[in-house]
Formats: C-alpha cells, sequence, structure tokens
C-alpha cells in the first residue's frame, strides 16, 4: 500500500508538469461566429422544412375542402331554387353568397336573389294579413302571380341599371332620403313600420326605393315624346279644343278618361293627387288650364278647375299623360328574344 500511493502520486504530478499551463478558451472571431450560426441553422432547417410542407398540405386540404363544400351547397341550393322554386329564409340567404341567374335580360343576368328580393315581401304579406288559404287553389293561384310580377320586376331592374349606365342616369342618396322620410313622416316607429308591411330593416327597404327611383329616372329620361304629347295636347286647347274632348282623346288616367278627365270635387290636403299636381290646381281660378305639369314619377299633367265651391275645394278636371314604364321595354324585350327565364311561372290571364 505504502507503495502504490507514492507511484500513483507520483503519476500525476508527471501528468501535471507535461501540461503545466491551464487551457484557454476559444478566442472568438468573426469566423467563428459565421461557423456557429451555419451550424445553429442548418440543424433548424430539419424542422423548418417539413413544417412548411405541413402549412402547404393544410392550405391545400382546406381550399379543397371549401370548394367541396360550396359545390355541394350549390348543387343542393340549385335543386331548391330549379326545380322546386323555394322561397325559404336559407335558400334566400345562399342567393346572396353564389350569384344563381333567374333570367337574362338583353345579355345581362338577373340574380335569382334579386328576385327573391321582390317576391318575399309579397309572400310575407300574404302569410301575414291574407285572407285565403295559401295551399287551397286560390292561395297556389295568388302566390303563381306574385312570383310572375316579382320576376318581371326583377328584370325591369336589370333593364333600368343597363340602360342607366349607358346613359349616365344615377340615383343620389338624398333621393333614397327623402323617399324614407315620406314614409316616416306617416308616423310610428320606422322599423317597425317596414317589418310589418315588407318583413325588411331599413338597409333593405332603401334598397327597393332606390331600384324604384332608378325605374321611374330611367324612363323619364328615356321618353322623348311624353313631354311632346303633352306639349301637343296643350297647344290645341288653346287653340280652341274643348278640354273634355281632349281628355277624352289623349288622357292616359282610365278612370277619367271616359268623363272628359272630371274628377268631381276635391277637398285641398285629402286630394288622392300627386303633390306638384294639387299645388297648381289650388292656385288656379275657375275655367283657368294649367301649363304642362311635369311630377317626380315622371308622369305629365294638365289640370283645368271648373268650378271653386270654397277655399278649400276645388272642381277639377286633368289630363294625364304617363311616361313610357320600364315594363314596356321589358314586353319589347320579350318580342324581339332577348328575354330568357330559367325557371317557369304561371301567366295571367
Amino acid at each position: 500500500m505504502k507503495k502504490f500511493l507514492p507511484a500513483k502520486l507520483k503519476t500525476a504530478k508527471n501528468q501535471t508538469d507535461g501540461d503545466s499551463r491551464p487551457k484557454s478558451p476559444e478566442q472568438v472571431t468573426s469566423d467563428t461566429v459565421n461557423k456557429h450560426r451555419d451550424e445553429v441553422l442548418n440543424k433548424g432547417r430539419k424542422f423548418k422544412y417539413p413544417f412548411q410542407h405541413s402549412k402547404h398540405r393544410v392550405a391545400i386540404t382546406s381550399v379543397a375542402v371549401v370548394v367541396a363544400s360550396l359545390l355541394i351547397l350549390s348543387l343542393i341550393t340549385g335543386y331548391q331554387l330549379y326545380r322546386r322554386q323555394s322561397t325559404s329564409q336559407f335558400t334566400s340567404q345562399v342567393t346572396r353568397i353564389i350569384p344563381f341567374p333567374v333570367a337574362k335580360v338583353d345579355g345581362n343576368f338577373t340574380s335569382y336573389e334579386s328576385y327573391l328580393f321582390e317576391l318575399r315581401p309579397s309572400l310575407y304579406w300574404l302569410e301575414q294579413y291574407g285572407t285565403t288559404d295559401l295551399k287551397s287553389p286560390d292561395g297556389k293561384r295568388q302566390i303563381e302571380h306574385y312570383k310572375k310580377v316579382s320576376l318581371d320586376r326583377a328584370m325591369t331592374n336589370t333593364i333600368a341599371r343597363d340602360l342607366a349606365s349607358q346613359n349616365n342616369i344615377k340615383v343620389e342618396e338624398s333621393e333614397v332620403d327623402a323617399a324614407v322620410d315620406r314614409v316616416q313622416a306617416l308616423g310610428g316607429n320606422l322599423d317597425q313600420v317596414i317589418a310589418e308591411a315588407y318583413n325588411y330593416n331599413v338597409k333593405d327597404f332603401r334598397r327597393l326605393k332606390r331600384e324604384a327611383i332608378l325605374r321611374l329616372k330611367v324612363a323619364h329620361a328615356l321618353d322623348k315624346e311624353a313631354p311632346a304629347k303633352a306639349q301637343k295636347v296643350l297647344d290645341e286647347i288653346k287653340a280652341g279644343k274643348t278640354f273634355e274632348d281632349a281628355a277624352k282623346e289623349y288622357s292616359d288616367d282610365l278612370e277619367s278618361k271616359l268623363l272628359g278627365g272630371d274628377l268631381g270635387v276635391v277637398e285641398k290636403g285629402k286630394a288622392k293627387l300627386r303633390d306638384e299636381v294639387s299645388v297648381v290646381a289650388f292656385s288656379l281660378q275657375p275655367g283657368q288650364v294649367s301649363d304642362v305639369i311635369e311630377t317626380e314619377n315622371g308622369d305629365y299633367y294638365i289640370v283645368k278647375v271648373t268650378d271653386q265651391p270654397s277655399d278649400t275645394n276645388v272642381k277639377l278636371s286633368i289630363i294625364q299623360i304617363k311616361v313610357k314604364d320600364m315594363d314596356s321595354y321589358l314586353k319589347e324585350y320579350e318580342k324581339t328574344g332577348k328575354v330568357k327565364r330559367y325557371i317557369k311561372t304561371t301567366k295571367d290571364d
């Protein structure tokens, strides 16, 4: 044991003496930093590229799932729309996402969504306020009638938008505001009134009004014959033709036409006349004939006060000259083969 310990100590001492200086740490240089960085990056790439490939696969799979879902949804909804002509809230919402066409007018598609947008308020009114069982033969005929009317209206909107674009005709928001304000002036909560009458919100109601105003503006702007006809009628009256004879010959107001334009006695503020006509009528003296009156809805009027029983009542005769409305354009397009319907609706007698 005594011999062993000194030997071990001696061996350790000799090892120490052979390299008595401690090792200094490796010197840090730009080369060593770059070398270390490359080593770290190389190790990281082993994880990076598989992760990228995984992200690509997830993205491709997600897109495939979305496309497949839309395809299945389109097939199901297409069957509901074109075969069953569903008018449910679900199919209506889907048509707002997928632009199914319901008709083609002069090369322009009419969307199924626009047709349902016109139809659903009418169906709601029948369900809520109608007195006929909608499952009865008469009820089904009413539904088919509104389907045809709504499809025609959707197609006339397509025509109006196309003609408006060609002729730079636009509807200003102030015009829509004025239309909504007139409804608001009738009283009650606007949201509630619109919901009860149309089952729509204010935004949808503004859309209805905007499309109605556009139809009127387009019809009024493109019809050059109506104002010329109205002026011709007025010139004939001034030349000696009686107002009654002119009304029987030219007026488009069927209720008063056969009576020579006679409306009877009307009361100020309660007359069922356009505001523009009423204002002029109550400014005339008995026997006076107005100039041509252009109204907001595009029609033209000539009025004559035949008697004034009191300050608030006048006996009135009118001549109405209507502008060519958008329905006339649709009929012309149909005659020339420019209309294609993708669903069938019962034609009215």
